[in-house]
């Protein structure tokens, strides 16, 4: 996997999904983490599963096969650092079928954790 500046035009991607929940995210950044995030991420492989990209404030990840809109954050500075405002997950059942919204909630943890590790 690629990081280097994703945008919505690095990839392609389907509209953001209508039906979404709430994911009640709390997570925190220092600056520079923030930083790498808002780099997203660029698949290299039909092996890599997610496109990332930063836009307005939101971290998005579409499924890189399909384009879908799976899960989005926003993210927001603080005294502390960045932190998450607002997080969601796709209801779309055409595109996703979620476990529920604690599955999902370790998904996008997890997901972050990787593109930091990057």
């Amino acid at each position: 996997m690629t990081v280097s500046g994703a945008s919505r035009n690095s990839w392609k991607v389907l509209p953001l999904p209508a039906r979404r929940e709430p994911l009640n995210l709390f997570l925190s950044f220092s600056d520079v983490d923030a930083d790498k995030l808002r780099q997203g991420l660029i698949p290299a492989s039909m092996d890599d599963r997610w496109f990332i990209f930063f836009e307005d404030g939101w971290l998005y990840f579409h499924r890189s096969w399909t384009g879908a809109c799976i899960y989005a954050v926003r993210l927001d500075g603080s005294p502390m650092g960045v932190r998450v405002i607002d997080s969601w997950a796709s209801r779309d059942v055409d595109h996703y079928n979620s476990p529920g919204a604690d599955h999902d909630r370790e998904t996008v943890t997890r997901l972050i954790q990787s593109l930091l590790r990057r």
